[in-house]
């Protein structure tokens, strides 16, 4: 809580050498930060290749909020480690599990060891209006950079056909190749390499 208290307050974007002011201003926690400064400093400058990218694209510049960055910054970490150093990951996530389970009274429930397939998802619980659909295309840009498996079917799926079409004109927007999910295509004549089929 500490430390989201005092990012709301750092300034917004990279200085002059292209470091951001959230990930110096995380750095700058006197050694809270667990993450070593490389891994910290080669996550913001992905994020910021993504975000340039984006700009490339985009009528009006996107500039992240601190908690837009934050979670970019978690999905950079879990991503790292998912494709990179799995067994790792998994070993850290069920050390906390048992250091949080030890902590509660026997009549709460415990939470389960993370097995091997619980790390293929990443979810975010933010509120409306904070952004989700530009994240989306940040994540679909940081899955691309991490997984060495070439895709053959990405599929977005939404609610009902207005919010389809809307994030197909955002995702042309920002430069992600997509097309309408029709259920005469396999996948595999996508219009271009990796492009999201919505439906």
């Amino acid at each position: 809580k500490a430390m989201l208290d005092s990012l709301r307050e750092v300034e917004e974007g990279f200085d002059g050498k292209g470091y951001s002011f959230l990930v110096q201003a995380i750095a700058a926690r006197d050694s809270k930060c667990l993450l070593p400064p490389e891994d910290l400093e080669r996550y913001d400058a992905n994020i910021r290749a993504h975000l340039n990218y984006f700009n490339k694209y985009r009528k009006e510049h996107l500039t992240l909020r601190y908690f837009q960055h934050l979670s970019l910054l978690i999905s950079e970490l879990f991503l790292d480690r998912r494709f990179n150093h799995e067994a790792k990951l998994r070993h850290e996530l069920n050390q906390f599990v048992r250091t949080r389970n030890a902590q509660r009274s026997v009549l709460e429930a415990q939470d389960p060891r993370f097995e091997p397939d619980d790390l293929r998802k990443l979810a975010f619980w933010m509120a409306t209006g904070s952004g989700k659909t530009i994240l989306l295309h940040f994540h679909y840009r940081q899955f691309l950079h991490y997984c060495p498996d070439t895709l053959d079917n990405i599929l977005l799926v939404t609610p009902d056909e207005g919010l389809s079409q809307q994030h197909i004109e955002y995702m042309e927007a920002s430069g992600i190749p997509c097309a309408r999910f029709s259920v005469e295509d396999s996948g595999f004549e996508a219009v271009k390499k990796n492009a999201v089929r919505v439906i």
